[in-house]
């Protein structure tokens, strides 16, 4: 579980720092050119992990080859376009040697997953599920057009569902603790540099901002952390933050600097680069209809069971 206690903080830490850049001094034109950034139709990004290795004593060592080789080969890359109020996310996750196509759909704070084009990620499931080997093929029909009703799974699990107004409000109140010496520029980009320790005060006021929208991650957050604080916690994670933002080139660069510290026995070294490029293509984006929307875990249970194929001919025969 020291897995889980290293992740949630340094995914809380990566999907804050995206949100600045979905987003006269340098810090005011930082923040300034990332929120008419945002107003573009079009983003194209990628993640990439470069060089990125955890290693870890104790019982969770034994692990360490399997989760590097996955992190060798891991990108992530897509595009996110904007049509009025709603907006359409398709990325392309490779893991493995496997290359995973996602699609989000989302209009205010609703949020829509479409289902038939998670094949390769079902294959996955059912391959090495209990009766892995007897899977044959999967049946599209059932699951063709629909779409999962994040919102509603969210409520059924009693989660809770916040727009991406919200965590933009939440960043912006959190870049204003930010101190102007931390920002640079060069030409057309704007560069804001932190240190760990500064990362780790950066959430707390960004957590102190949006945790009344998202009390039960707060609360998850504060479990994980025990009595230790993000001040103290984040930086031996992370080494740094950078975040280069270009309005010319209509550009966003981030790279996350790990430190190669153990942190709970579990150490991350290397580094984590997104990249984002902006632009105003215009395109429409098309929201489900409520018949193909499944809201329910028990309904999304039994369309994955009907589309999985099992040949159980074999069962019970012995060479």
């Amino acid at each position: 579980m020291k897995f889980k206690k290293l992740g949630s903080v340094a995914a809380l830490i990566v999907s804050a720092v995206v949100l600045t850049s979905c987003g006269t001094d340098n810090k005011a034109k930082f923040i300034k050119d990332n929120a008419e950034l945002a107003k573009s139709s079009t983003q194209k990004f990628d993640l990439k992990t470069d060089d990125l290795k955890v290693s870890a004593t104790g019982d969770a060592k034994a692990y360490m080859p399997i989760i590097n080789g996955y992190l060798a080969d891991f990108k992530l890359s897509g595009k996110v376009v904007t049509d009025d109020k709603k907006s359409q996310t398709n990325m392309d996750v490779s893991v493995a040697g496997q290359s995973i196509p996602m699609e989000f759909l989302t209009q205010g704070e609703n949020a829509y997953l479409r289902l038939d084009t998670l094949r390769p990620l079902v294959e996955l499931y059912a391959q090495y599920s209990g009766a892995g080997e007897y899977f044959r093929d999967i049946d599209m029909t059932f699951i063709k057009g629909k779409y999962l009703d994040i919102n509603a799974i969210s409520e059924e699990s009693k989660g809770s569902s916040v727009s991406v107004e919200d965590y933009n409000k939440a960043m912006a109140k959190a870049l204003d603790s930010v101190d102007k010496s931390d920002f640079s520029q060069k030409g057309s980009a704007v560069t804001l540099n932190l240190s760990g320790a500064k990362i780790g005060k950066l959430l707390k006021v960004y957590l102190a901002s949006v945790g009344s929208l998202i009390k039960d991650m707060i609360k998850s957050l504060e479990e994980t952390a025990g009595d230790d604080d993000l001040e103290k916690r984040v930086p031996r994670i992370i080494k740094s933050i950078t975040i280069i933002t270009d309005s010319k080139k209509k550009t966003s660069d981030i790279v996350i600097n790990f430190t190669g510290k153990e942190s709970d026995n579990i150490a991350l070294d290397g580094k984590l680069s997104y990249q984002v490029k902006y632009s105003n293509e215009k395109d429409t984006v098309k929201m489900p209809t409520q018949s193909n929307l499944i809201k329910s875990t028990d309904e999304f249970g039994r369309l994955l069971s009907e589309s999985i194929q099992f040949d159980y001919s074999d069962y019970g025969n012995v060479e």
